[in-house]
């Protein structure tokens, strides 16, 4: 016999790969991740159906968007285990631009696309250094998908500044709804550990 067919007659098949242990996480929040990801769904929604033509109107939607997608993403994943700091940071840097652009009301499409292109972008590279820093969670690939999209998003919208007010409120309202959708599925897989 040589060693080729040895390797086909081990009597021992290797065991399974083991289940993803929740037992550490916390699951009584599931609620507000749920909660939070359907109100960032409807904003999203709301920004995508309603493409003003106003830097005005665009630059107050913006604002309030940028700080309650920020309040609601410190909400829907505060909980999550390794996300605390990252997740406190990337939340308080889309609030503090939705301040900028409210307490500057005069702000000219430029400004607004540089002040929300630099908190997309922000975001999205705290959320992809936290995916790397703990490779074996199991919401590493969802960690890492959430921070792509956002460095992605914050690298169209400040190499594309002229853009139209359009294209700007599409592109929020496309980042609302994947966050919202994300904190959804997020929200009812911890609903599922705790049943």
């Amino acid at each position: 016999m040589t060693d080729f067919d040895a390797g086909f007659s081990s009597p021992d098949p290797p065991p399974p790969p083991r289940p993803i242990e929740y037992a550490d996480v916390d699951t009584s929040g599931w609620w507000v991740s749920v909660l939070s990801g359907s109100v960032m769904v409807l904003l999203g929604l709301w920004v995508l159906t309603n493409l003003y033509e106003s830097v005005a109107v665009l630059a107050l939607l913006v604002g309030v968007s940028l700080v309650v997608a920020g309040v609601i993403e410190i909400l829907a994943l505060h909980g999550e285990a390794g996300m605390g700091l990252a997740v406190w940071i990337s939340g308080g840097l889309l609030i503090a631009a939705g301040i900028a652009v409210l307490v500057w009301p005069d702000i000219t499409l430029w400004a607004l696309a540089i002040v929300a292109g630099i908190s997309f972008l922000v975001a999205g590279l705290l959320r992809v250094a936290m995916a790397f820093s703990d490779r074996d969670s199991p919401d590493f690939a969802l960690q890492l998908g959430v921070g792509a999209f956002g460095i992605v998003l914050g690298v169209i919208v400040l190499v594309w500044p002229e853009a139209t007010l359009t294209v700007l409120a599409l592109l929020l309202g496309l980042r609302f709804l994947v966050t919202g959708i994300i904190a959804i599925g997020v929200g009812w897989q911890l609903h599922r550990v705790d049943a």
